[in-house]
């Protein structure tokens, strides 16, 4: 899931427009705060990729 601008300012309980301003005024905070989402985005593709590869060796292997 990609976030976008509204989701990140709703999760942050911020406006968008201070979001917006924290891009010019505070960059390395605003590096942050992307970063953190991007890992967000990350884990759950991760967790997704692991659940299939489960259910790809679950179905292929018989059950005793």
């Amino acid at each position: 899931m990609k976030y976008s601008q509204q989701d990140k300012a709703r999760i942050l309980k911020i406006t968008t427009r201070t979001l917006q301003r924290w891009r010019t005024s505070k960059p390395e905070l605003y590096a942050i705060i992307e970063a953190g989402f991007k890992m967000r985005e990350l884990i759950k593709t991760e967790n997704e990729n692991i659940t299939e590869i489960k259910n790809i060796i679950n179905d292929a292997i018989p059950q005793n």
